[in-house]
């Protein structure tokens, strides 16, 4: 069974459950098998018209597919040369290529314009599934945003570590306190009676916990330590 290129497409579409497949896509493959003297496309006699036919058929599946895992089409094309009995190209008599040919200008840049075309597409395609896989790798690497109840569990616990750490110095602060000598702790109030000075006990263990929350904070988080402080 032969193929004109448009039918053959069709089949190609209905082989391999797919719908994005465009003629002029199909048709820089062949062309470009023909140009790197891989594989000859048949033609009829009457017209020259190219048609295809099973072995073609499988060729673009093989094609398509690997494309589809991102393939060179160098790469395809060596690996069809391994793969394939491919169809040779016509002998031509000495009479024929000693005629000089005639070269449709025209017709050559149209085939360029379209080849070009195919090309771009081919590299359009290639970029955008690429980019679109960095896109979802740098999604997955993202931390997975917490629920509003790990949110508070999360606050709820720095702020029991932060008690913690306040309560641990408060208590390191006043055992300090009360091993300096009396006249730093105790002020008079009459000739014969002295109390503690509140005031400056309270001043004392502030100033100790705001010199050492952060270290000590860090220490009780597993942190390394400021060496500044």
């Amino acid at each position: 069974m032969y193929w004109k290129i448009s039918d053959f497409v069709e089949e190609i579409k209905h082989l391999l459950k797919e719908n994005k497949l465009h003629i002029n896509t199909v048709d820089g493959w062949f062309k470009k098998l023909e140009e790197e003297r891989i594989h000859y496309v048949s033609r009829t006699e009457d017209s020259n018209e190219k048609v295809y036919d099973s072995l073609d058929l499988e060729l673009a599946a093989f094609i398509k597919k690997k494309r589809n895992e991102k393939w060179s089409l160098s790469a395809i094309f060596n690996e069809i040369k391994n793969e394939f009995e491919l169809r040779p190209f016509p002998v031509q008599s000495d009479e024929s290529t000693n005629v000089p040919q005639i070269v449709d200008v025209e017709n050559l840049k149209e085939r360029l314009m379209e080849e070009l075309k195919v090309t771009f597409e081919e590299v359009a395609a290639a970029q955008s599934e690429e980019i679109k896989y960095h896109y979802e790798s740098l999604l997955k690497q993202l931390p997975k945003p917490k629920s509003p109840e790990e949110e508070k569990e999360e606050r709820f616990r720095e702020m029991v570590v932060k008690r913690r750490v306040e309560s641990r110095l408060e208590e390191e602060a006043l055992n300090i306190w009360s091993t300096k000598p009396e006249e730093e702790r105790f002020r008079r109030t009459g000739w014969f009676r002295k109390e503690e000075d509140l005031r400056a006990r309270d001043r004392f263990v502030k100033e100790y916990i705001d010199t050492h929350f952060e270290n000590t904070l860090r220490e009780e988080l597993g942190l390394p330590l400021d060496s500044v402080k």
